[in-house]
């Protein structure tokens, strides 16, 4: 009896032998960050947008911003194509942001406009699918928020919104969730982002519709991402309310990107206001400057801004003095206060900065992403290298990240 009591312990002990050494080797495939649940506090945040251009940020103006949250996107295609996975400058940049403090979300964006969509279960359609593995291996460690996608519509012809793109973003999500489960990964999971969705014609489009419909019955999508660039500040609760009748009622709304962009261009044929001209003209020794002659509509002074950056306060005189930007000067506090109450948004993302080419025109017809931003990077003369914050919105930002009412 002794023996056999002994023989089974040593069986015993044997078999919880091989069962740590299971246990251990599963365990090996797992980044340790990544083997505990990760709580989040879903309460609203407002944080700080780079898109594409996080290797090129100034992180000492980020820092300004005194933001908890950073979002951008990465070339999923392109860095597929280009086999630079292990050396991309713009994934070793966003990498960094977590040794630095931030909370992070990332956005997959497949950019099918410029490579064209591969025919369903192709080799290319099967390679793009597969490579979502390695990427997420590479940032997930570093990520907090994950988005499927970065504007599915926007990034497809017309043609495709409604299938092959359905069906492609279908099996990215499905790539992503078997990774997450593979390793533990307990992190939430968006897909987007949708745009225009305060219009009918978006509202009311197929391809739309069936992104929603899927993003509802995929127990394991936390919520949506959508873009809001729009004109009139009710725009904001249009697009909230028709997605919040499109989801469950336990998942979020992402909002990655949002400005008053669609207002600042109907006023690019606008007359440079009389109040701004009378202002640059009654000093000669201050240094807010009259334009050139020739200078005479919004679009011009923009276009002469960028090529020729002016000083700060001539920016702030303009701002000061034009009524379809000094109306808007506390639109942040306004949007801050539309998404903290609806109750369904988790976080939304204001642009850091101003991007736009050297040497390019600004047009009559030309998106004016330049006018948002926190900080005037292109359009304003540097101080001391630096660059200067926005007229009103850097101010009203900062009052968010620190919990407090925005509108003072």
């Amino acid at each position: 009896m002794i023996t056999l009591n002994f023989r089974w312990k040593l069986l015993c002990i044997a078999f919880l032998a091989i069962s740590c050494k299971e246990e251990h080797a599963t365990m090996t495939v797992k980044d340790p960050e990544l083997d505990q649940p990760v709580e989040l506090d879903y309460t609203y945040k407002m944080g700080i947008n780079l898109n594409e251009q996080v290797d090129v940020t100034d992180y000492q103006d980020l820092a300004d911003t005194e933001t908890e949250w950073v979002r951008c996107f990465v070339e999923v295609l392109d860095i597929y194509k280009a086999g630079t996975l292990d050396v991309d400058a713009k994934i070793a940049a966003f990498n960094e942001l977590k040794s630095k403090g931030y909370k992070t979300v990332l956005s997959l964006k497949f950019n099918f406009k410029k490579h064209g969509f591969p025919a369903v279960n192709s080799a290319d359609w099967t390679n793009y699918l597969n490579f979502i593995q390695p990427l997420l291996a590479k940032v997930m460690p570093y990520t907090d928020v994950l988005i499927v996608g970065n504007e599915p519509f926007i990034e497809a012809e017309r043609a495709d919104w409604n299938e092959p793109l359905n069906t492609f973003y279908k099996a990215a999500c499905e790539r992503t969730n078997n990774y997450f489960k593979l390793n533990n990964i307990q992190k939430p999971i968006f897909l987007g982002a949708m745009v225009e969705l305060f219009g009918t014609a978006n509202q009311n489009d197929a391809g739309h519709n069936a992104m929603l419909a899927f993003i509802k019955s995929a127990d394991y999508l936390q919520g949506v991402d959508i873009h809001i660039h729009h004109s009139a500040t009710e725009e904001i609760t249009t697009a909230l309310n028709f997605v919040k009748g499109k989801i469950r009622e336990d998942q979020k709304i992402l909002v990655t990107e949002f400005s008053l962009m669609r207002h600042w261009r109907n006023n690019n044929n606008g007359d440079i206001s009389a109040a701004f001209l009378a202002k640059a003209n009654e000093s000669t020794t201050d240094k807010i400057f009259p334009p050139p002659a020739g200078v005479t509509k919004n679009f011009q002074y923009i276009d002469y801004a960028l090529k020729n950056p002016r000083p700060a306060e001539e920016w702030y005189a303009f701002w000061e003095n034009t009524p379809y930007l000094f109306n808007r000067r506390n639109y942040l506090c306004a949007a801050y206060n539309l998404f903290k109450s609806d109750g369904n948004v988790f976080l939304t993302f204001y642009a850091l900065r101003q991007s736009y080419p050297l040497n390019t025109d600004f047009t009559v017809n030309t998106d004016p992403w330049v006018l948002n931003g926190l900080f005037m990077n292109r359009s304003v003369e540097l101080l001391n290298g630096r660059s200067q914050k926005s007229y009103s919105y850097f101010d009203q930002f900062v009052r968010m990240a620190n919990e407090e009412n925005p509108c003072n």
